[in-house]
């Protein structure tokens, strides 16, 4: 695909898989972020270290204030995680990018994890060992993966896939990933690695990382709500810590003393056991074993 193809197709899924209209373009800044990916981006603000709040601080100020949270502690899926030693697969291909921007997609970590990685039900996407962790009896073993986005248990529902979205553009955290979304995802994160590697980070207050603090005991978890694709890049070029927003219209910290109250728990699709269990997982899982498992190893360059 050509460049103009490419930001094209990023402006229609940007865009909710819709054609914007030129007020469209307007009204989202759809446009504003084909451009960054284009050119060489405006420069925000680099946040400042001596100002950042600590995470429990900021999640007490009305305001939206910016923090700073360790890379390790970053996580957009269960089953994988960021920084030294830790797989994600979005994050080994930046790597990969950095150190050789020519790669073809196919070639990529990316495209060998989507060809090797594809659960077909919630419970093989949200679990490591789904057969011995999750009961058949569990709803999660019934919803397709490529039916829906991917939810937690606090998520307010389990969301579909619009009916308006081709089955080849859906943007999920594993495989299959259609031949046009592989392309467009090596094609967004090469320009990211180039910017940040040239420029640093210095995001413009709409580009911020957003999401959601989550504690269990003394640890931290950071559940990305916005800025996944930053992440990777930031933690593949290797900084220890990203700057984020605690999102807003949003729980701004979760815990599990509350789990009875989490929707997904509610409704029946997550008992309180198995929201127990993936909270633990979350925590003591980085991607390191499942990469093994899938033959893809972690912090490694794509070799």
């Amino acid at each position: 695909m050509t460049e103009a193809e490419l930001a094209r197709l990023y402006e229609f899924i940007e865009g909710g898989y819709r054609t914007p209209s030129t007020f469209g373009r307007l009204r989202k800044g759809v446009s504003k972020k084909v451009r960054s990916l284009l050119a060489t981006p405006v420069e925000g603000a680099a946040v400042d270290r001596s100002k950042a709040v600590d995470p429990l601080t900021a999640v007490y100020r009305a305001e939206p204030v910016d923090t700073l949270v360790p890379v390790s502690v970053c996580r957009n899926v269960t089953l994988f995680g960021f920084g030294p030693g830790s797989f994600d697969a979005w994050q080994e291909t930046a790597r990969q990018l950095a150190s050789e921007p020519d790669t073809p997609a196919g070639e990529t970590v990316l495209a060998r994890f989507a060809a090797t990685f594809q659960p077909g039900t919630a419970a093989e996407v949200l679990f490591s060992s789904p057969r011995a962790d999750v009961p058949e009896s569990s709803p999660l073993w019934r919803i397709d993966t490529a039916d829906v986005r991917f939810f937690w248990p606090w998520s307010p529902e389990v969301r579909p896939w619009p009916a308006n979205v081709p089955t080849d553009l859906r943007l999920p955290s594993h495989g299959p990933l259609g031949e046009r979304v592989l392309e467009l995802e090596v094609w967004r994160l090469k320009r990211l690695v180039a910017s940040v590697k040239e420029n640093g980070y210095r995001p413009l207050e709409r580009d911020a990382i957003r999401g959601t603090l989550l504690m269990l005991g003394d640890k931290l978890r950071f559940i990305i709500r916005a800025g996944f694709h930053r992440v990777a890049v930031l933690a593949a070029l290797g900084h220890d810590e990203v700057p984020v927003r605690l999102a807003s219209g949003a729980q701004r910290l979760m815990s599990v003393d509350q789990l009875g109250t989490w929707p997904l728990v509610r409704e029946g699709v997550f008992s309180p056991e198995l929201a127990d269990l993936l909270v633990d997982r979350l925590f003591a899982e980085d991607g390191s074993v499942m990469a093994e498992r899938l033959g893809l190893g972690a912090g490694k360059d794509g070799a």
